[in-house]
């Protein structure tokens, strides 16, 4: 199996977190067969969990209308995706076309809309769909638009995916009403809840939450009976306001968006969720648990 499964690049993108993931659901009684990312983005982990056998079906949801269209083009017309993209023009009036299509995502197909999303994420600086193109809309920088779109490379990606099809369900729905709709699987699925950062998810995410948003999310996971954990920014109103009656653990991170740097985030785990000790598993090997 290739190091890169997804054909997408993602701010903040956890695929580095699978193994730990994978030790979690290992470690769970009985072991869950489903897993789910209900704000999937580029869901890294997901697919190296679905590829590597270590679940047997997962569940993709993200509210956002360009990454839930991409993600049905994988899944559902994947040879159609991979000749768009082996005979895809790289060009700043491309990029500019892709940019329309996915500010007004009304009346697109999802071959449209998906590609068009796809061509952001692989020709924006760091993936971030509102940035600007690599190189700059001049193209003087030293990186040009197509630095990061391997035509060859990422079709495979999109075809090898395209063959798990029978293992994967997709929607498009709120996370918190993703949440709410996984409780019958009950205890066969683990979720990893992955939502927009505190801090600058509205300039890093199209479905960015309001601060009440977040609150809700808080208390849909509450109530949830599922097993699952979730990750954030590292930021006081987690453990102050959020989820001041759950284990968290705090861990080192590597970011790509704009500038990579190593960087601190939280974990949250839900109270009837078996969290092991596996020194060196999740992040850079660093962890502190901050309330147990």
């Amino acid at each position: 199996m290739t190091r890169y499964i997804s054909p997408l690049r993602y701010p903040g993108g956890k695929a580095r977190l699978a193994g730990y993931i994978k030790h979690l659901i290992e470690s769970q009684r009985p072991r869950p067969t489903h897993y789910s990312e209900p704000f999937c983005g580029g869901a890294g982990a997901a697919l190296k969990l679905l590829t590597d056998g270590s679940v047997d079906h997962i569940h993709l949801n993200d509210a956002d209308p360009g990454i839930a269209a991409f993600w049905r083009c994988v899944f559902t017309m994947p040879d159609e995706l991979a000749a768009m993209i082996r005979a895809a023009e790289v060009s700043i009036d491309a990029w500019r076309r892709a940019a329309e299509t996915y500010a007004s995502p009304a009346g697109k197909d999802d071959l449209a809309l998906g590609f068009a999303t796809f061509f952001l994420n692989r020709c924006n600086r760091s993936g971030i769909l509102r940035a600007r193109p690599i190189g700059g809309y001049e193209q003087k920088g030293k990186w040009k638009i197509d630095a990061r779109f391997n035509r060859e490379a990422l079709a495979k990606r999109v075809e090898l995916l395209g063959s798990f099809r029978g293992r994967v369900s997709l929607s498009q729905q709120d996370g918190r009403q993703h949440v709410r709709d996984l409780e019958a699987l009950g205890e066969n699925v683990l979720a990893y809840v992955d939502p927009p950062y505190l801090v600058q998810g509205d300039r890093l995410y199209m479905d960015s939450l309001s601060s009440d948003d977040h609150t809700e999310l808080a208390s849909v996971l509450y109530e949830s009976p599922i097993k699952w954990f979730l990750t954030y920014d590292a930021e006081s109103r987690i453990t102050e306001s959020l989820y001041p009656d759950h284990r968290c653990m705090q861990f080192e991170i590597s970011h790509s968006a704009q500038v990579r740097h190593l960087g601190v985030e939280y974990a949250i785990f839900s109270e009837d969720l078996f969290v092991p000790e596996f020194d060196g598993v999740i992040g850079k090997g660093d962890y502190l648990w901050l309330t147990v």
